[in-house]
């Protein structure tokens, strides 16, 4: 029985979600946003590791 109410519940907050996510354009946005950032970190850390400039042009200790 309680793992129908947890089902149930949890179909419940995904089909409202779902819905939040198809009528509002900027939760989608900011859903995303830290997969931008990490992405933006990322990229920014492989610059300076790999030889951008300033650094020591991927040389380690």
């Amino acid at each position: 029985m309680i793992t129908g109410i947890i089902v149930g519940a949890a179909l419940v907050f995904a089909a409202g979600f779902l819905v939040a996510w198809l009528v509002r354009p900027d939760l989608r946005t900011w859903i995303e946003r830290p997969k931008y950032r990490f992405q933006a970190n990322v990229e920014n850390y492989d610059h300076i590791r790999c030889g951008g400039p300033g650094s020591e042009g991927g040389k380690s200790a």
